[in-house]
């Protein structure tokens, strides 16, 4: 009888091991192809987006919906552009919000401004200005700059906010940081005239000529007269003439009257 249960309890585990084997088994199966979607879905996105380049978009909206179906973000918001678009698909604003919507809730920032644009735009949704801001301030927070400029318009102005002008000084400064000419030409305004923060001509300046270098024509103009009068700037005509010249090559009258002003054409 000890004979039989030693053999017993050694079968029983001889069984234990198996079974656990098997269930290793199973579960590294289960995984492996868990581990490998994600690289799979990106040579997929990579697929389609070689083809949008090569134009072929067809074959881009092909791999694009096989790797959006697998979770790709870019996927889904480049397939989201092609609907839009009517980029080898027909055209489709519904759908392409539905694509845009599931990057965007997987945290996609240019999806999230995109979306929030739709919901500000009235494309394929509702117009819903509290839906909009509140996508538009997701990607503001992860950095987009568009969305930046955009919360700091809605902040300055009190459109679907509470007015702030601190709090508008503040997303115009996060944009105007990542080169965003209007964003950079409102923050030299808004210390031109101490808009929600101290007035400071010296920084107006700094961001005008900012905006300016980027072919900003109002900053251009407001950098000139910077010039022609030392606001935050030592007196310099010859570059005050500069800036002006520079805005009326744009057009602007203002800019004309100023160099008529300097005495010069």
């Amino acid at each position: 009888m000890l004979n039989m249960k030693t053999r017993l309890v050694k079968i029983l585990k001889g069984l234990g091991f198996l079974i656990l084997f098997c269930l290793v088994g199973v579960v590294a199966g289960l995984l492996t192809p868990l581990e490998s979607r994600g690289a799979r879905a990106e040579r997929l996105w990579q697929e389609g987006h070689a083809a949008y380049e090569a134009k072929d978009y067809e074959t881009a909206v092909k791999y694009y919906r096989q790797s959006a179906e697998q979770g790709n973000e870019k996927a889904q918001f480049n397939l989201a552009r092609c609907y839009a678009k009517g980029e080898g698909v027909e055209k489709d604003q519904g759908e392409a919000v539905r694509w845009i919507r599931k990057a965007a809730e997987q945290g996609f920032a240019p999806a999230q401004y995109s979306l929030g644009y739709c919901y500000l735009d009235g494309e394929g949704v509702k117009k819903d200005l509290a839906e909009a801001l509140k996508w538009i301030r997701k990607a503001a927070d992860q950095g987009v700059a568009e969305a930046q400029y955009v919360m700091g318009c809605a902040y300055h102005e009190g459109t679907g906010v509470r007015e702030d002008r601190t709090e508008a000084a503040k997303w115009f400064l996060k944009a105007a940081e990542q080169d965003h000419f209007e964003a950079q030409f409102l923050l030299g305004d808004i210390f031109r005239r101490g808009d929600g923060i101290p007035q400071d001509w010296t920084m107006a300046a700094r961001w005008y000529r900012l905006a300016a270098k980027q072919g900003n024509t109002a900053a251009q103009y407001n950098l000139g007269c910077c010039y022609e009068k030392g606001d935050g700037v030592e007196k310099d005509l010859k570059e005050a003439e500069y800036w002006f010249r520079k805005a009326a090559e744009r057009g602007l009258e203002q800019a004309k009257t100023a160099l008529e002003r300097l005495g010069v054409e």
